[in-house]
Parts: structure tokens; sequence; C-alpha cells
């Protein structure tokens, strides 16, 4: 393989990584703020079907809340492979921000961060790998050709 190739190959997998970690730090930045003010009450899920969202099958919850005398709604989706997903009628803990209690979710905040954490990690290890592949390949290219 040709080192040009190679270089742009590096590029690449840099550009990724850097973008895949920024969308990841924004989400991050929002849930480790849940994670230190949420509070959380019970809440009744008022929607609970499977749709065809962005192209994939989502389980969409639906789900009301009160506060001193105040309604709020949210919507959370779901894996359709998730094996235990909130149907309708159920009651339910919602997790929300008392500065603006519209910010809600059924996932615990700890949860999101975690998972988050999670996808950090795995993008760092992928970028490692790729690069020390891209290494070997460019090593063995180097000129040990018979």
């Amino acid at each position: 393989m040709s080192k040009p190739l190679l270089t742009l190959l590096c590029v690449v997998v840099a550009v990724l990584q850097v973008a895949i970690f920024n969308a990841a730090q924004v989400r991050s930045n929002m849930a480790q703020h849940m994670q230190e003010v949420a509070q959380s009450c019970q809440g009744k899920v008022v929607k609970g079907e499977g749709e065809i969202i962005e192209g994939k099958s989502r389980y969409v919850v639906g789900y009301e809340f009160s506060l001193s005398g105040k309604s709020f709604t949210g919507e959370e989706y779901f894996s359709m492979r998730q094996e235990e997903v909130p149907q309708k009628g159920q009651e339910i803990k919602v997790f929300y921000d008392p500065a603006d209690p519209a910010q809600s979710t059924l996932t615990d905040p700890r949860v999101v961060v975690n998972r988050i954490a999670t996808l950090k990690l795995l993008t760092l290890g992928f970028g490692a790998f790729t690069y020390s592949f891209i290494y070997v390949i460019w090593r063995n290219s180097s000129g040990n050709k018979p």
C-alpha cells in the first residue's frame, strides 16, 4: 500500500475520532449536568409503540409527570431489541432538571454518563488499533522488498 494512501487513512481516522469524541462530549456535558442536579418523581407512560424513526425501528415512549400542579411531558426512544421497555399506562420514574423540568428523561443520568464514557474509550481504542495496524503496513512497505 502506498505511503500517501496510508497517510490519508491516518487523517481520515483522526477526523472520525475527533468528530465522534466531540459529539459524545456534547452529550456528556448534558448528562453530567443532569447527574449533578436531577431529581426524580413518578410519572406515567401515555404512549408506548414501535415506530420507524430516521430509518430505524424504535420504541417510542411518551410520558407525563406533574410538579407543583404543573404538568410536563416528554418522549424517549428505546431500541426495539431491548428486553424491557415501559408500556402504556405503566408508572415510571422520571428524572428532571429542577431549574427546567421540561428537561427530563426516563434513563438514569448516571447510566447515560457511563455509556458516553464507554463510547469515548472505544473510540480511543479503535484509533489506537487502527494506527497500530497502519504502522505495521507502513513498516512492511518501507523497503523490505526482495
